[in-house]
């Protein structure tokens, strides 16, 4: 059965039960698919200021303290034993995931998934459930979750998988077998490098997206880590289905990271010069307004523009950003224990020099795969930026997705038997994927220089599916060739 037919059929036999504004005894315990009722309506808005409580650095989950990891772990637990009549509990808080991203969602525009709505919605969500744990352990004033900073410790915090059962409330059955083991995250996935590249990006659009298109940072590392982490066959679960990811505590912890890497991409204007890395000023970006459930299951209502600032609003910071985790090797990465951070010299994070170049993607009916084109001129400019030791960035907008496709596929430059690296595309499972949303791809061609811009017979870029997933051609609306130079 294809995926889109089984997961609607899924959604038709599930009916949504709603109760006085609360999500009935009915899916206390979860369900499959989400029943998708309205969100909650109406809310007392946020106003700045209103946070009192506090500024408390949010940090790695390798640097808490046994007794921190306890207070976590008991967190969890209180939030999974709140009865079904409060607004609070488990499945409510996981759910309002799916009620506002695809899964219950067909209003593809609307979403915050896919659009520039992805980066400040999820902060918000964060914000009012990290309130809501901290109450629950009475201490709120300093309660903050930590982050899983995946680009240093490659295997998922044992916290989270050990002892492998309910008894552990960071504890979720639908992961991986690789990674509920202990095992790696894929090589590519996640890595200080792919950080360094986005840390290029010098513009919001490209880097978290448009009204109408999701950004490069979604589409990698955000989408294949929650790839890898979920069920790996259908249903996809939990991770890897939009629908349920919020159910797998570590959907927090990775969602603190990558709003610890859009506060560091902002972090980089201050060095940049002309200036650079901002946030939109869009009144259409700024208005958007969402509601949740507080800590004292009131509904409340918060906007795009009361969360950008994140430490005076929020009331949390990140470490000063700096340059130690993108200096590390693969091999000390590889050695280090999973619950470790790498240590490394540490500077203050800079922001790299980037230009701007002119291409075009060329498809033929011989070639599995497109190539690119640019002038002369602009060849000899990658060509040197890869001899100064420049990073080559390859961007590609209104990338899109078949509507049945489903898995993780890595893009390659392929030149005859000849393969490198370029990026990953994943497609993260979703309930109601009507049409294919367009997305930006963001690659690293500094290594395939050489076999792209080859003018008698240039390498074209394919996607190699991972697990044996079917293939497609890959197709955007436009490229662009940016050089980076590092300070």
């Amino acid at each position: 059965m294809k995926r889109r037919h089984f997961l609607k059929g899924m959604a038709a036999g599930s009916a949504a039960v709603v109760s006085g504004g609360l999500w009935t005894g009915s899916i206390a315990r979860g369900q499959t698919p989400p029943s998708c009722p309205p969100p909650p309506a109406n809310g007392t808005p946020f106003t700045a200021g209103q946070d009192q409580r506090p500024i408390i650095q949010r940090r790695s989950i390798s640097l808490l303290t046994t007794a921190q990891i306890a207070q976590l772990r008991s967190a969890f637990a209180k939030l999974r034993a709140l009865p079904s009549t409060d607004n609070r509990t488990w499945v409510i808080q996981a759910d309002m995931h799916a009620l506002y991203c695809q899964a219950c969602n067909n209003d593809l525009l609307h979403s915050v998934h896919g659009t520039w709505a992805f980066f400040p919605w999820h902060r918000a969500f964060i914000y009012y459930f990290e309130r809501i744990l901290g109450s629950l352990v009475g201490d709120l004033n300093y309660f903050r979750l930590p982050y899983w900073d995946w680009e240093n410790l490659r295997s998922m915090p044992s916290a989270y998988l050990f002892p492998a059962n309910t008894t552990n409330s960071l504890y979720d059955a639908n992961r991986y077998s690789v990674i509920a083991s202990g095992g790696a995250l894929p090589v590519n996935d996640g890595t200080a490098a792919r950080i360094r590249l986005l840390d290029g990006i010098t513009d919001f659009a490209t880097f978290g997206g448009t009204a109408k298109a999701g950004g490069a940072c979604e589409s990698n590392p955000h989408d294949p880590i929650h790839d890898d982490i979920g069920l790996h066959t259908s249903p996809w679960h939990d991770m890897g289905h939009l629908g349920f990811a919020a159910r797998d505590p570590i959907f927090y912890a990775h969602h603190c990271n990558l709003d610890k890497l859009w506060n560091n991409w902002n972090a980089l204007s201050a060095t940049s010069t002309p200036p650079a890395y901002q946030n939109p000023t869009d009144p259409a970006f700024l208005s958007q307004r969402w509601n949740f459930y507080d800590e004292n299951q009131k509904i409340v209502s918060i906007s795009a523009a009361d969360v950008l600032n994140h430490q005076t609003n929020l009331r949390y910071s990140y470490p000063t950003p700096t340059t130690s985790s993108s200096t590390q090797s693969s091999s000390s990465l590889s050695a280090a224990s999973p619950d470790t951070a790498v240590s490394a010299p540490a500077t203050t994070l800079a922001a790299p020099v980037v230009s701007t170049h002119a291409a075009r993607l060329v498809y033929s009916e011989t070639r599995p795969g497109p190539v690119i084109d640019v002038t002369y001129g602009v060849k000899m400019s990658v060509l040197q930026a890869v001899r100064d030791q420049n990073t080559v960035m390859i961007v590609l907008r209104g990338v899109t997705v078949p509507e049945n496709q489903m898995g993780v596929f890595d893009i390659m430059s392929v030149d005859g038997s000849r393969m490198k690296y370029l990026g990953t595309l994943a497609i993260v499972g979703d309930a109601m994927r009507m049409s294919p949303l367009p997305r930006t791809v963001v690659l690293d061609a500094t290594e395939a220089a050489d076999d792209l811009l080859d003018t008698s017979d240039p390498a074209r870029i394919t996607l190699v599916p991972r697990e044996g997933n079917g293939s497609f051609m890959l197709k955007a609306e436009d490229i662009e060739l940016r050089l980076v130079s590092q300070p």
